[in-house]
Order: structure tokens, then C-alpha cells, then sequence
């Protein structure tokens, strides 16, 4: 029997890879893939989340299967409505509401006035009453029980699947701050490369994603997690073995990269922030921090102690859930239509 509520309250980290919902006074109760697939011939949708993503490659003629999130950034404004309405349409199956539901989305950084419109007009279009805009790192800091209206500096690096948010944060706002696009799906197109190049073997996304997951570290030489795919000069099935070795050399550049954006942003922070950000460190956070050794790697290459938060994957939906549970609080911090004008 479907639960009587008055207005259903979600906060929705909408990634690149993955989407969580946060529901008020019931914490995280969503979980899934930001995959759809459709039917090409009526755009029925035939699965969404996990079963969509096992459906990536492997599909035939008469399916797609879509991601709406490219690079933090919403590609596909239709894919998006279906998929935000597919999340309204599972609970509206365990709850019935007088209001419709109101969404707090997390986003990256530098969206511009454009983009931000898009994911609130999706929102909107799909099912959602209202929908508001909190940037991503404020909503990981709040994950964190970070204090971010001290009058202090705190920074944090946030890995995501399509991103990397690195912000300073002092008084309740992003003093400074760089969204680049070096984070999972990068992760995982520089070790389909790799063992193209290093063993002329041919895999998809999702099987060096999978390699990327089960080996998880980039410090441990004994993990072995065996690919399987194409030779790229006999065409012939072939299969070889993925270390953790090979995982730290094909991240390796692209690691640095996002050690170089942290120096950057590092540059342009306030001397006497920077002084309280040498004092407590740097908070790193987000599914991609996940890699084993990858806070030692930092910690080396920047000469500043780094702090692995809680459960890094869900710091953002745990904000965001706050601000849910304390809107007249927290909306202090939220993006409105109005401030998009």
C-alpha cells in the first residue's frame, strides 16, 4: 500500500555516471546508473539505470541507449526529462503526495546561465514542482560536516564521473574554483587506450570500467583483472592481464593533470586562506577517490596533507540531503530561477 505524504522533498546528485535521490526524513533511497535506453521505433523506454548499462554495445538496431549527462554537463534534454521522470514515476508507485515533488539538484561548477536553465527546465518538464541548483562542492563540503561559514578556508577536491570540482570555500561561498573535465570516464577511455597501444587489444568502456573498479588501487602490482576483447591485427578474440601497475601507468598522466588544476587554483587563492588550508589540509572526496594510494600520490606531488572524507562517493547526496532536511536553512546556498535571469 502506497504511503500517504504530503510533499515528497528529493535532492538529487544527477552525475555523469550516477544518479542518488535523498528523500526527506528517509535518507538515500535511490540508486542507479544515469543510463536510459529506449525504443527507437515508439522512444518507449525499455530499461533505465544498471539494466541500461548493461545494454551499452551490445544492443541491437532497433534500441538506443543514452547517457544524459556528458562531462557534468546535460547533453540530451529529452533523455533527461524521461530519465528524472522515471525516477518520479518509482516513487510515485510507494508514496502518494498532495504536491509534487521538489527537486535540489547538485551541479558542477561553471555551468553557464544556459545549462543551468536546462537542467531546471528538465526537472520541471518531468514531474518536480519546483527545482533548485546547489554547486557540487558546496553540497560534498556539507556531506563532509565541513564547516563552510567560518570565516576559514577549506578546499576540496571533489573526483567525480564526468568531473572534477576543486573549490575554496570560505563563509559559505566558492571563493575560488576550476570544474575540468579529468575524472572516471576519462579514467576509463586512458585504459581502453592503453591496452590498445600496449597489447593491440580492442575493449569497450564499460569492461575498463570494470577493470578499473575490481582493481582499485594504483599502488598494488598483484591485482590481476583479465580483459577480454578484439586483437586489433588478427581481429581474433584475445585476452590479457590488467595490474594495478598498468592501472597507475595509464592514470598517471592524466592524475597530474589534475594535480597541475589544484596548483592553479592554489595560485590564485588568498594568502591568508591558503594559510588555513596548509593548517587543515586538503579534503578530497567524490567516487574517484576512491582508487587506493591515489591520497598518498597527492599528498607526495603537493606537500599538503590530504584528508580521504567518509564514504567519498556519497558526500554530495548526503548535502544535499541536509539542505532537505533544513530548506529554511540551508537555501541560502541554493540557485534559483531568478538568480539564472
Amino acid at each position: 500500500m502506497a504511503k500517504f505524504i504530503k510533499q515528497l522533498v528529493l535532492g538529487i546528485d544527477l552525475g555523469t555516471s550516477n544518479t542518488l535521490v535523498y528523500a526527506k526524513k528517509q535518507g538515500v533511497i535511490w540508486e542507479e546508473s544515469s543510463v536510459i535506453a529506449f525504443n527507437k521505433k515508439n522512444q518507449s523506454i525499455v530499461a533505465i539505470g544498471k539494466e541500461a548499462k548493461k545494454m551499452i554495445g551490445r544492443v541491437p538496431g532497433t534500441l538506443t541507449v543514452v547517457r544524459p549527462i556528458q562531462l557534468g554537463v546535460l547533453t540530451d534534454f529529452e533523455a533527461a526529462q524521461a530519465f528524472l521522470g522515471k525516477i518520479f514515476d518509482d516513487f510515485s508507485k510507494k508514496y502518494v503526495f498532495l504536491i509534487r515533488p521538489v527537486g535540489i539538484i547538485g551541479i558542477p561548477l561553471n555551468l553557464t546561465e544556459v545549462q543551468k536553465r536546462g537542467v531546471i527546465d528538465a526537472a520541471k518538464v518531468s514531474a518536480f514542482r519546483e527545482a533548485y541548483l546547489i554547486e557540487e562542492p558546496i553540497a560534498a563540503a556539507l556531506g563532509g560536516n565541513l564547516d563552510i561559514e567560518e570565516a576559514r578556508g577549506l578546499m576540496l577536491v571533489d573526483i567525480g564521473g564526468g568531473t572534477t570540482e576543486i573549490a575554496v570555500l570560505s563563509l559559505g561561498g566558492i571563493v575560488v574554483g576550476k570544474s575540468i573535465k579529468i575524472a572516471g570516464d576519462r579514467f576509463n577511455q586512458e585504459i581502453v587506450n592503453y591496452v590498445r597501444l600496449k597489447n593491440n587489444l580492442i575493449i569497450g568502456d564499460g569492461q575498463a570500467e570494470e577493470a578499473k573498479i575490481k582493481i582499485g588501487s594504483i599502488t598494488n602490482r598483484d591485482d590481476v583483472f583479465v580483459l577480454r576483447g578484439r586483437d586489433a591485427i588478427s581481429t581474433l578474440p584475445k585476452e590479457v592481464n590488467f595490474t594495478g601497475l598498468d592501472l597507475r601507468d595509464c592514470l598517471l598522466s592524466n592524475l597530474l593533470e589534475i594535480i597541475d588544476d589544484i596548483r592553479d587554483v592554489i595560485n590564485i587563492t588568498p594568502p591568508d586562506l591558503l594559510g588555513d588550508i596548509i593548517t587543515s589540509g586538503i579534503y578530497l572526496t567524490g567516487g574517484g577517490s576512491l582508487l587506493k594510494g591515489l591520497p598518498e600520490f597527492f599528498e607526495k606531488e603537493l606537500k599538503v596533507k590530504i584528508n580521504l572524507m567518509e564514504d567519498p562517493f556519497y558526500s554530495v547526496v548526503r548535502g544535499l540531503g541536509r539542505v532537505t532536511e533544513d530548506f529554511n536553512y540551508y537555501n541560502k546556498f541554493i540557485i534559483r530561477d531568478e538568480r539564472l535571469q
